[in-house]
């Protein structure tokens, strides 16, 4: 029999896979339409493999904070087999793990049926292989980091690794769909200063961050080192950057610094990078809010999940918010003239 919070497991991972196809009946709608005349009806179908492989990656990583928040970690103990064999006998935990061990494989196999696709083809090839090495180191880096998690005994490091491995490989896919969706049914882009790629940049940094801060936090039991918000201990903001406690001060000042630095870039930002950055702003303002009922809640099962499913969104947005700044062309700063510095000009060229 289930106890409550295993319960509420099942319920919020069947709420994130429900929104995830959802998701991807939504996008995959909106890359379909034609948005170009002669669009390849084979580049759309791509579009549409990947956003689905992104949107199970996504589910993988909520689904892998399920196994942490239930203790179930270590439910099996070596790997890759589990107390030595292929199917082991379950309970709740080597359940969690052992499925979630099946669910990566499933996604990885995905991944590489996909690739070799796109690999056999010499243009895919060409534009692509690059972006599918890189895919592929960072999926082989997770399959590493998820064994070492088990014979490290969730140690801090491996956990927080395992988080941000995750997220990157979730990140490559979904940059690999941006440019085939834009082979697709490719789009103008309006040329942007030089220095929104390098805003693009710092935001980017600003959530890995964050999120490296979170993993931490949870792999450390920092969760609730401050048990108050605003405050941290119902008096004082930084009683102490010390330990535990500074640890989780550290991640809420990180936290604050993002949405200051989001919600300006979503008033710098112009066109298709605007959009992405709104969406970043509106991840990470409820992620924020997430944080603070994960705090005052005292950590529920359903709550913590739905904290990573935000962090995962909000690496997603910022990769497409930098693609967007990274594929938009630039445009030289043109100082205006007055008639006053013509008039000088004039008189130079003519040597007066």
């Amino acid at each position: 029999m289930l106890s409550t919070p295993d319960v509420r497991t099942l319920g919020v991972l069947g709420a994130v896979l429900i929104s995830a196809v959802i998701a991807v009946f939504g996008l995959v709608r909106w890359s379909g339409r034609e948005q170009v005349s002669g669009t390849d009806p084979v580049w759309r179908e791509l579009t549409r493999s990947w956003i689905a492989l992104v949107a199970l990656t996504w589910v993988l990583l909520v689904f892998g904070a399920s196994v942490r928040v239930n203790a179930a970690g270590l439910a099996c103990p070596d790997w890759p087999l589990c107390f030595g064999r292929l199917v082991p006998e379950h309970d709740w935990k080597v359940f969690l793990e052992f499925w979630h061990r099946l669910y990566a494989g499933g996604v990885s196999l995905i991944f590489l049926f996909l690739s070799a696709r796109m690999l056999r083809n010499p243009e895919q090839r060409k534009m692509f292989g690059p972006h599918l090495l890189l895919a592929a180191l960072a999926l082989a880096a997770q399959i590493v980091l998820g064994g070492l998690t088990v014979l490290h005994l969730l140690a801090e490091w491996t956990v927080t690794s395992h988080l941000l491995g995750g997220n990157t490989f979730c990140l490559m896919l979904a940059l690999v769909a941006l440019r085939v969706a834009d082979k697709a049914a490719p789009v103008a882009r309006d040329g942007i200063p030089s220095w929104h790629r390098i805003f693009s940049v710092i935001l980017g940094v600003a959530v890995v961050a964050q999120v490296a801060l979170g993993g931490l936090v949870s792999s450390s039991h920092a969760g609730l080192a401050c048990g108050t918000w605003p405050t941290c201990d119902g008096y004082s903001w930084f009683p102490t950057w010390a330990g535990l406690v500074g640890l989780q001060l550290t991640h809420r000042c990180a936290a604050y610094l993002l949405l200051l630095l989001t919600f300006v870039g979503a008033f710098v930002f112009r066109g298709r990078a605007a959009v992405a950055a709104r969406t970043l702003l509106g991840v990470v303002i409820v992620q924020a809010t997430i944080g603070v009922a994960n705090v005052l809640l005292y950590l529920p099962v359903e709550v913590t999940l739905l904290h990573t499913a935000g962090a995962a969104l909000a690496f997603l947005s910022m990769g497409w918010l930098n693609f967007e700044t990274w594929s938009a062309p630039l445009v030289a700063r043109q100082r205006a003239a007055s008639p006053e510095s013509n008039t000088v000009g004039n008189l130079r060229a003519e040597g007066l």
